[in-house]
Protein backbone atom coordinates (compact mmCIF):
# COMPACT_ATOMS: atom_id res chain seq x y z
CA UNK A 1 0.00 0.00 0.00
CA UNK A 2 1.49 3.56 -0.74
CA UNK A 3 1.85 5.84 2.18
CA UNK A 4 -0.14 9.07 0.59
CA UNK A 5 0.51 10.91 3.97
CA UNK A 6 2.26 13.67 2.00
CA UNK A 7 0.93 13.52 -1.26
CA UNK A 8 -0.80 17.24 -0.87
CA UNK A 9 2.85 18.17 0.02
CA UNK A 10 4.16 16.62 -3.36
CA UNK A 11 1.30 18.06 -5.39
CA UNK A 12 3.14 21.17 -4.97
CA UNK A 13 6.89 20.50 -4.94
CA UNK A 14 7.44 17.10 -5.47
CA UNK A 15 8.61 13.51 -4.16
CA UNK A 16 12.08 15.36 -4.86
CA UNK A 17 11.06 18.24 -2.35
CA UNK A 18 9.19 16.31 0.10
CA UNK A 19 12.64 13.99 0.50
CA UNK A 20 14.80 17.00 0.74
CA UNK A 21 12.68 18.12 3.39
CA UNK A 22 12.82 14.94 5.13
CA UNK A 23 16.45 14.41 5.15
CA UNK A 24 17.03 17.91 6.62
CA UNK A 25 18.31 18.70 10.32
CA UNK A 26 16.82 21.75 11.95
CA UNK A 27 18.00 23.71 14.62
CA UNK A 28 15.51 25.31 16.73
CA UNK A 29 17.08 28.09 19.00
CA UNK A 30 14.05 29.12 21.54
CA UNK A 31 10.59 26.34 22.03
CA UNK A 32 8.43 29.51 23.08
CA UNK A 33 5.72 31.61 21.59
CA UNK A 34 7.01 31.16 18.02
CA UNK A 35 9.74 28.29 18.67
CA UNK A 36 6.23 25.75 19.14
CA UNK A 37 4.59 26.72 16.44
CA UNK A 38 7.70 26.24 13.84
CA UNK A 39 8.51 23.03 15.40
CA UNK A 40 4.76 21.61 14.74
CA UNK A 41 4.73 23.02 11.53
CA UNK A 42 7.92 22.04 10.43
CA UNK A 43 6.71 18.13 11.73
CA UNK A 44 3.57 18.67 9.75
CA UNK A 45 5.66 19.54 6.34
CA UNK A 46 7.68 16.60 7.29
CA UNK A 47 11.15 17.26 8.66
CA UNK A 48 12.05 14.53 11.28
CA UNK A 49 15.54 15.28 12.65
CA UNK A 50 15.20 18.61 14.85
CA UNK A 51 17.50 20.04 17.14
CA UNK A 52 15.64 22.19 20.05
CA UNK A 53 17.86 24.44 22.38
CA UNK A 54 15.82 25.75 25.04
CA UNK A 55 16.81 26.24 28.69
CA UNK A 56 13.44 27.26 30.12
CA UNK A 57 11.00 25.80 32.17
CA UNK A 58 7.07 26.52 31.40
CA UNK A 59 5.46 29.63 33.20
CA UNK A 60 1.80 29.99 33.61
CA UNK A 61 2.04 33.34 31.70
CA UNK A 62 3.66 30.62 28.68
CA UNK A 63 0.54 29.33 28.58
CA UNK A 64 -1.14 31.93 25.84
CA UNK A 65 0.83 30.92 23.22
CA UNK A 66 3.31 28.61 23.86
CA UNK A 67 1.19 25.21 21.47
CA UNK A 68 1.54 22.32 22.72
CA UNK A 69 1.40 22.88 26.59
CA UNK A 70 -1.39 22.45 28.90
CA UNK A 71 -1.70 23.98 32.41
CA UNK A 72 -0.46 20.24 33.81
CA UNK A 73 2.55 21.53 32.38
CA UNK A 74 3.45 24.29 34.19
CA UNK A 75 7.11 23.93 35.94
CA UNK A 76 7.91 21.35 33.21
CA UNK A 77 11.01 22.29 30.68
CA UNK A 78 10.14 23.73 27.76
CA UNK A 79 11.77 21.32 26.04
CA UNK A 80 9.95 18.59 26.77
CA UNK A 81 7.44 19.93 25.36
CA UNK A 82 8.81 19.95 22.06
CA UNK A 83 9.39 16.39 22.25
CA UNK A 84 6.33 15.40 22.86
CA UNK A 85 4.42 17.71 20.34
CA UNK A 86 6.66 16.60 17.57
CA UNK A 87 6.73 13.23 18.37
CA UNK A 88 3.20 13.61 18.14
CA UNK A 89 2.86 14.51 15.00
CA UNK A 90 6.09 12.70 13.97
CA UNK A 91 6.27 9.25 16.11
CA UNK A 92 9.65 8.34 14.98
CA UNK A 93 11.43 11.86 14.99
CA UNK A 94 14.84 12.37 16.11
CA UNK A 95 14.27 15.17 18.60
CA UNK A 96 17.55 16.01 20.44
CA UNK A 97 17.51 18.58 23.59
CA UNK A 98 20.01 20.75 25.19
CA UNK A 99 18.44 22.44 28.57
CA UNK A 100 20.88 25.33 28.27
CA UNK A 101 21.43 29.33 26.47
CA UNK A 102 22.41 29.17 22.99
CA UNK A 103 25.82 30.89 24.61
CA UNK A 104 26.77 27.44 25.82
CA UNK A 105 29.33 24.73 24.45
CA UNK A 106 27.06 21.79 25.02
CA UNK A 107 24.48 23.76 22.85
CA UNK A 108 26.40 25.02 19.65
CA UNK A 109 28.20 21.51 19.66
CA UNK A 110 24.66 19.73 19.34
CA UNK A 111 23.50 21.79 16.91
CA UNK A 112 27.36 21.43 14.75
CA UNK A 113 24.70 18.84 12.44
CA UNK A 114 22.08 21.13 11.50
CA UNK A 115 21.68 21.85 8.07
CA UNK A 116 19.08 25.06 8.74
CA UNK A 117 18.83 26.89 12.18
CA UNK A 118 15.46 28.51 13.40
CA UNK A 119 16.53 31.67 15.77
CA UNK A 120 13.17 32.04 18.29
CA UNK A 121 14.74 34.30 20.95
CA UNK A 122 13.54 36.90 22.77
CA UNK A 123 16.82 39.19 22.78
CA UNK A 124 19.33 40.51 19.84
CA UNK A 125 22.08 40.00 21.89
CA UNK A 126 21.16 35.83 21.48
CA UNK A 127 20.51 36.26 17.50
CA UNK A 128 23.91 38.05 16.91
CA UNK A 129 25.38 34.89 18.42
CA UNK A 130 23.25 32.36 16.38
CA UNK A 131 24.16 34.37 13.38
CA UNK A 132 27.57 34.45 13.89
CA UNK A 133 28.12 30.62 14.52
CA UNK A 134 25.53 29.86 11.49
CA UNK A 135 27.72 32.59 9.11
CA UNK A 136 31.10 31.08 10.51
CA UNK A 137 29.43 27.53 8.76
CA UNK A 138 27.53 28.77 6.14
CA UNK A 139 24.29 27.65 7.58
CA UNK A 140 21.19 29.04 6.47
CA UNK A 141 19.71 31.48 9.50
CA UNK A 142 16.23 32.20 9.91
CA UNK A 143 15.29 34.49 12.39
CA UNK A 144 11.58 35.27 13.48
CA UNK A 145 10.74 37.99 15.74
CA UNK A 146 7.61 39.70 16.97
CA UNK A 147 6.90 42.97 18.08
CA UNK A 148 4.60 45.68 19.89
CA UNK A 149 5.25 49.25 19.62
CA UNK A 150 3.75 51.70 21.39
CA UNK A 151 3.77 54.96 18.98
CA UNK A 152 3.52 58.92 20.97
CA UNK A 153 0.32 59.44 19.40
CA UNK A 154 -1.10 56.88 21.38
CA UNK A 155 -1.86 54.22 18.46
CA UNK A 156 0.39 50.48 18.57
CA UNK A 157 2.25 49.10 16.09
CA UNK A 158 2.53 44.95 16.38
CA UNK A 159 3.42 42.49 14.10
CA UNK A 160 6.56 40.65 13.53
CA UNK A 161 9.10 39.92 10.52
CA UNK A 162 11.08 37.00 9.26
CA UNK A 163 14.98 37.75 8.45
CA UNK A 164 16.11 34.69 6.10
CA UNK A 165 20.54 34.56 5.84
CA UNK A 166 21.58 32.75 3.12
CA UNK A 167 24.91 35.33 2.33
CA UNK A 168 22.67 38.42 0.76
CA UNK A 169 21.81 40.50 3.97
CA UNK A 170 21.37 39.14 7.67
CA UNK A 171 19.67 40.56 10.66
CA UNK A 172 23.12 42.72 11.81
CA UNK A 173 23.08 44.60 8.11
CA UNK A 174 19.90 45.34 7.15
CA UNK A 175 19.72 47.09 10.90
CA UNK A 176 16.52 45.44 12.70
CA UNK A 177 18.56 44.97 15.77
CA UNK A 178 17.98 47.06 18.69
CA UNK A 179 21.26 48.63 18.42
CA UNK A 180 20.62 50.15 22.34
CA UNK A 181 20.06 46.88 23.63
CA UNK A 182 23.29 45.52 22.20
CA UNK A 183 25.31 47.78 23.58
CA UNK A 184 23.71 47.57 26.91
CA UNK A 185 24.21 43.34 27.26
CA UNK A 186 27.64 44.25 26.36
CA UNK A 187 28.05 46.44 29.09
CA UNK A 188 30.04 44.86 32.27
CA UNK A 189 26.91 45.01 35.45
CA UNK A 190 28.35 48.09 36.61
CA UNK A 191 28.46 49.81 33.07
CA UNK A 192 25.15 48.54 33.37
CA UNK A 193 24.20 50.05 36.27
CA UNK A 194 25.63 53.46 35.43
CA UNK A 195 24.13 54.05 31.89
CA UNK A 196 21.02 53.27 34.13
CA UNK A 197 21.45 56.00 36.49
CA UNK A 198 22.40 58.49 33.41
CA UNK A 199 19.95 57.58 31.23
CA UNK A 200 16.97 55.97 33.39
CA UNK A 201 17.08 52.31 31.71
CA UNK A 202 16.21 49.41 33.94
CA UNK A 203 19.20 47.59 34.33
CA UNK A 204 16.64 44.68 33.79
CA UNK A 205 14.82 45.56 30.87
CA UNK A 206 17.03 42.88 28.87
CA UNK A 207 15.37 40.11 30.83
CA UNK A 208 11.86 41.25 30.45
CA UNK A 209 9.68 40.34 27.03
CA UNK A 210 6.97 42.39 25.50
CA UNK A 211 3.30 41.89 24.77
CA UNK A 212 3.14 38.29 22.99
CA UNK A 213 -0.31 36.87 20.98
CA UNK A 214 -0.07 33.43 19.68
CA UNK A 215 -2.37 34.60 16.74
CA UNK A 216 0.65 36.58 15.96
CA UNK A 217 3.16 34.33 16.55
CA UNK A 218 1.14 31.65 14.25
CA UNK A 219 1.18 33.97 11.26
CA UNK A 220 5.11 34.94 11.59
CA UNK A 221 6.23 31.05 12.30
CA UNK A 222 4.13 29.85 9.55
CA UNK A 223 5.84 32.72 7.24
CA UNK A 224 8.69 31.62 8.74
CA UNK A 225 8.36 28.06 7.57
CA UNK A 226 7.45 28.80 4.37
CA UNK A 227 10.75 30.77 3.54
CA UNK A 228 12.16 27.07 5.05
CA UNK A 229 9.81 25.67 2.43
CA UNK A 230 10.82 26.83 -0.10
CA UNK A 231 14.70 27.00 0.14
CA UNK A 232 14.97 23.46 1.05
CA UNK A 233 12.90 22.40 -1.97
CA UNK A 234 14.05 24.97 -4.33
CA UNK A 235 10.36 26.53 -5.48
CA UNK A 236 12.05 29.82 -5.65
CA UNK A 237 14.49 31.50 -3.77
CA UNK A 238 13.42 32.57 -0.16
CA UNK A 239 12.43 35.85 0.57
CA UNK A 240 15.46 38.16 2.20
CA UNK A 241 13.27 40.20 4.35
CA UNK A 242 9.53 40.19 5.02
CA UNK A 243 7.81 42.41 7.67
CA UNK A 244 3.70 41.62 9.16
CA UNK A 245 1.92 44.82 10.28
CA UNK A 246 -1.31 43.09 12.19
CA UNK A 247 -2.09 46.94 12.89
CA UNK A 248 -2.75 47.39 9.14
CA UNK A 249 -3.71 43.58 8.19
CA UNK A 250 -1.23 42.66 5.55
CA UNK A 251 2.59 41.36 4.99
CA UNK A 252 5.44 43.84 3.23
CA UNK A 253 8.81 42.72 1.39
CA UNK A 254 11.20 45.06 3.06
CA UNK A 255 13.42 45.88 0.54
CA UNK A 256 16.31 47.67 2.45
CA UNK A 257 19.34 47.06 0.94
CA UNK A 258 22.29 45.26 3.15
CA UNK A 259 24.93 46.93 4.46
CA UNK A 260 28.29 46.45 2.58
CA UNK A 261 31.11 44.66 3.42
CA UNK A 262 28.51 42.89 6.25
CA UNK A 263 31.51 40.35 8.04
CA UNK A 264 28.70 37.93 8.38
CA UNK A 265 27.36 37.66 4.86
CA UNK A 266 30.55 37.48 3.26
CA UNK A 267 31.21 34.36 5.08
CA UNK A 268 28.86 32.48 3.03
CA UNK A 269 29.60 30.98 -0.06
Amino acid sequence: MTDDRFSRNEGLFGNDGQRRIGGTVVAIVGYGGLGSIVGMLLAYLGVVRFRIIEFDVVERSNLNRLVGATPADVGAAKASIAVRAIRAIQPDAEVSVVLAAFAAEDAKAAIADADVIFGCVDHDQARVEILAWAAGRSVPYIDAATDVIPKEDGTTIYGGRIVVTTGDGCPLCLDVLDQEELAVARMTPDQRAAHARIYGIDVDALEVSGPSVVSINGVVASIAVTEFMVLVTGLRTPTRSLTYRADRGGVVVDRTTPTPGCVYCAQYS
